[in-house]
């Protein structure tokens, strides 16, 4: 399983094997009940997480209380709060297991570390960190410019797995509608068209 891992980092970068096995001498492997917290808003992010097998849900609470989702990562994803994460400070959003969840965790320090050691993995942080920063604009464009019927045919287009694996009421937040809502755009969008 931990050679997912360095199969994702060498996508973008050329890795030796030593530094793979020096690679994944900073990570240790990590299991995650259903409904389990692994970060908690109010907490600094002081992890970085790689899902080998399950679901995880990142959200926030808005000023009235109410859960709004911000993310969801599946298998092959690197996930944390990425402003906590970067600047030691405390993190706005929370992070759960939706499913039992299997990861690869790497601590603060020892990302570091790795960074100053091997330049392979500095950069393979810089290109996932830029592709992290034009998710959320794409993601903030959609949410401020697009119809829910379009936020929800990119979804679907994007990440169809999302529709399998995530209960409803947590994709009509991260398209930032009514569940009732959703369930009228799925029923009209997904109907077979009629010849």
């Amino acid at each position: 399983m931990t050679s997912e891992l360095i199969g994702i980092i060498r996508r973008e970068v050329a890795v030796t094997d030593e530094e793979a096995a020096y690679i994944l001498d900073h990570f240790r492997e990590r299991e995650y009940k259903r409904h389990a917290v692994l970060l908690r808003a109010g907490e600094v992010a002081h992890e970085v997480f790689f899902v080998l097998k399950g679901a995880l849900h990142q959200f926030y609470l808005d000023e009235a209380g109410n859960e709004r989702t911000c993310n969801f990562v599946f298998e092959r994803e690197f996930v944390t709060d990425l402003e906590s994460f970067s600047y030691q400070t405390l993190s706005p959003s929370s992070i759960k297991a939706l499913t039992a969840t299997s990861c690869l965790v790497i601590r603060c320090v020892d990302l570091v570390d790795l960074m100053r050691s091997l330049p392979c993995m500095s950069e393979f942080f810089r290109i996932l960190v830029e592709r992290i920063a034009a998710k959320s604009i794409k993601r903030t464009k959609a949410l401020l410019s697009f119809s829910p019927e379009k936020q929800f045919r990119e979804l679907l287009e994007e990440s169809p797995e999302v529709f399998q694996r995530v209960p409803q009421r947590y994709i009509a937040q991260y398209l930032g509608i009514a569940p009732e809502s959703l369930s009228r755009i799925k029923k009209r969008m997904m109907a077979p068209a009629k010849s």
